[in-house]
């Protein structure tokens, strides 16, 4: 809603559009926004899709052959809790699935990212074409009060480095020993719930 907001209030308002760092012909600042938007959506769809991918389950037996379990009840059973089942699991369901939502998760916090790393650019005192908003009675830095440091976009650029960490440490989670190890199940534990806190 405010790159929407973005795209339509400064659509005229005329800045430098700059290729290497430097000028380059004259663009509006709802243009820059409008890129950011539809970055944003292409990611967020990324996401979307990613849910009928890991919407399965699998209650097929130990290492997946249904020797206790049929695929009829597995079927009955994915089906209530609103998943489908894997056709083709082990002990586990395979990690590819994983490792795609969070590759899609990392990919926006890179989209996020670009964002705050051109605003930062932007707030720089030699150009200062943008700020972060600044509250009263708030100071810009411990020591030189005066300054206003774009530490909202410096976070964003932070945790994205982590997505991209986690999503990596997803990719390699995909290899397991035969039909199942506890490789990826420790990492799990950590990587789902930091992606999606992070990226919130």
């Amino acid at each position: 809603e405010a790159l929407v907001r973005l795209v339509k209030e400064p659509s005229e308002t005329p800045c430098i559009g700059r290729t290497h760092g430097i000028h380059a012909e004259p663009i509006t600042f709802g243009f820059k926004c409008a890129g950011w938007l539809a970055e944003l959506d292409r990611n967020l769809a990324r996401i979307a899709s990613c849910r009928d991918d890991v919407a399965v389950g699998k209650i097929s037996g130990a290492v997946g052959v249904h020797a206790i379990v049929s695929p009829e009840l597995e079927r009955l059973v994915c089906e209530r809790l609103g998943l489908t089942p894997d056709p083709a699991s082990t002990q586990i369901i395979n990690r590819d699935r994983h490792a795609n939502l969070l590759n899609a998760v990392a990919l926006l916090g890179s989209g996020l990212e670009r964002i705050a790393t051109e605003l930062r650019n932007l707030q720089r005192t030699e150009i200062l074409e943008v700020q972060e908003a600044f509250a009263a009675g708030q100071t810009g830095s411990s020591a030189m009060p005066h300054k206003r440091n774009p530490w909202n976009s410096e976070t964003v650029c932070g945790l994205a480095r982590l997505l991209r960490a986690n999503a990596h440490a997803m990719l390699e989670s995909v290899a397991t020993w035969h039909e199942r190890d506890l490789t990826n199940s420790s990492l799990e534990r950590v990587v789902f719930p930091d992606c999606m806190q992070l990226a919130d």
